[in-house]
């Protein structure tokens, strides 16, 4: 009896040993994370481009969704936020915009780069088409800054 278990737990072993080194995985897989990355979540606002502008852009990151107001539009929400690092404090953020008003429900696809207390935002399309040209360029002119309270007017900067 001792020695049937004993060759059946062995044949058992050898079984489960070659079913997991057959499975193949891919290293992309892993590199996907739900929700947002913790490193950029808050509340971000940059400075108004004109006088008709009540108030600077805000973003608003929690862990699950990202929202971003725009004076004088509806605010856009986008949910199921699965984010992948692409370089240091650089995020490909990927989720569903919710439709709301003016805005279209759709696929939100961004990448988000975080320099400190600094926060720059831009489509993936156009990342992969210019790189981090416009991405340095929004965080030298007008970056949104993390921020506790958002401020309605303050300084306008030309863009």
């Amino acid at each position: 009896m001792n020695k049937h278990t004993g060759l059946k737990l062995c044949l058992a072993v050898s079984l489960l040993t070659a079913g997991a080194t057959a499975v193949p995985t891919t290293a992309n897989a892993a590199s996907w994370h739900t929700g947002t990355p913790k490193a950029i979540r808050g509340t971000y606002q940059g400075h108004r481009t004109s006088a008709a502008e009540g108030f600077g852009y805000i973003y608003k990151v929690n862990s699950k969704s990202f929202t971003a107001s725009y004076s004088n539009m509806p605010i856009s929400k986008s949910v199921k936020i699965k984010y992948k690092k692409l370089k240091k404090n650089t995020y490909r953020l990927v989720g569903h915009t919710q439709k709301r008003g003016l805005v279209l429900g759709g696929k939100f696809d961004s990448v988000v780069y975080q320099r400190g207390h600094k926060l720059a935002l831009d489509t993936y399309s156009s990342y992969r088409k210019h790189g981090y040209k416009y991405l340095k360029r929004q965080m030298k002119k007008n970056p949104a800054v993390k921020t506790k309270k958002t401020r309605s007017n303050g300084k306008i900067v030309p863009y």
